[in-house]
């Protein structure tokens, strides 16, 4: 008995292959290459995508941390910066501060010419002056009024006073007034003394303080305020 050629199966599965509309082996192996090329292909470039978008991550990570980095940096200098100027503000204040201060002094300082020319023009006749003392922000004032109306005229001294331009209106205040002894000749009473306690009047603008001075006589404040007006410090 002879066995029947391979060629024979293989044209018979042929056959029910055409029947059932399906492709051959060769055709299948070359679907599958070409499936499995595809595939790959796919897959890499899949790949390369996830890829490149992983370097595109990594790149931008590196990004955001070198600006962080710059960004801490720059803060670092900010805050340097700011604690430098705060210094400098401070140590500024503290001029300026100074600077008010001494000025406030300079203008503060009284005049002593001043104020004697400006007691000499109000001392009513029949008033004599026999001291004036610096006591705290004013001056303690001794003196001796006599008859007729030795206490009318002390009166109107202190009035006379409270319209001083140098004087605070509501500080000047009378300490003690009292008839002394007759003279030793008998002409009638003793002169009363009294005493006066004045107080200057808070500062004023250093122009009006000058044309004040200036009327008085006060030269060297008059020079003081100049000079401290050409420097800038008024």
């Amino acid at each position: 008995m002879t066995s029947r050629p391979l060629t024979t199966d293989f044209d018979l599965l042929r056959e029910k292959r055409q029947e059932l509309n399906l492709p051959g082996p060769v055709q299948v192996a070359v679907q599958g290459r070409q499936l499995l090329a595809r595939g790959v292909a796919i897959g890499a470039a899949l790949i390369g995508i996830s890829l490149g978008m992983a370097v595109l991550v990594l790149m931008r990570a590196l990004m955001v941390s070198a600006e962080v980095d710059r960004l801490g940096t720059v803060e670092a200098e900010v805050q340097l910066f700011e604690t430098q100027l705060t210094a400098a503000r401070g140590k500024l204040n503290r001029l300026e501060k100074v600077n008010a201060d001494l000025v406030k002094g300079l203008i503060a300082v009284r005049s002593g010419s001043a104020l004697m020319r400006d007691l000499q023009l109000r001392v009513p006749e029949g008033v004599q002056l026999t001291a004036a003392t610096d006591e705290g922000n004013g001056y303690r004032i001794k003196g001796l009024s006599r008859d007729p109306q030795a206490f009318a005229r002390i009166n109107a001294f202190q009035l006379q006073l409270k319209r001083s331009p140098l004087v605070d209106t509501n500080a000047v205040t009378l300490v003690k007034a009292s008839r002394g002894v007759a003279e030793a000749n008998g002409s009638g009473s003793g002169p009363v003394s009294f005493e006066l306690l004045i107080n200057f009047r808070p500062p004023i603008s250093p122009l009006a303080e000058k044309q004040i001075l200036t009327q008085l006589g006060a030269e060297g404040l008059v020079r003081r305020l100049d000079l401290l007006q050409r420097e800038g410090l008024l």
